[in-house]
């Protein structure tokens, strides 16, 4: 039970890093929603492309996703909103490309 408590605290700190850090998160992911999510069949990087038909890869953005939002709510939102366009876009640029 103590490492369960020991998780918490640390994902609901207050200390300075922790707000800077949680920014650098939340501005990263806005200008990746800005500059990818805005344009439709967006080509990724080949690496995003391989990466995607792997099961597990899938299964560690949604682990991401989950921990941002422990994290944060607002940096769990703009994770979700972040990889829903990554997957979206994968999925049209995929079934084109077959």
């Amino acid at each position: 039970m103590k490492p369960v408590r020991v998780l918490q605290s640390i994902l609901k700190s207050q200390e300075p890093i922790d707000i800077f850090l949680r920014n650098i998160v939340l501005l990263s992911s806005l200008t990746w929603n800005v500059l990818e999510g805005s344009v439709f069949e967006n080509e990724y990087p080949s690496v995003f492309v391989k990466l995607y038909t792997i099961p597990i890869w899938r299964m560690l953005v949604l682990v991401l996703v989950i921990l941002g939002a422990l994290w944060n709510h607002s940096v769990g939102i703009m994770l979700a909103f972040t990889f829903f366009f990554y997957i979206m876009d994968m999925e049209v640029t995929m079934d084109k490309w077959k």
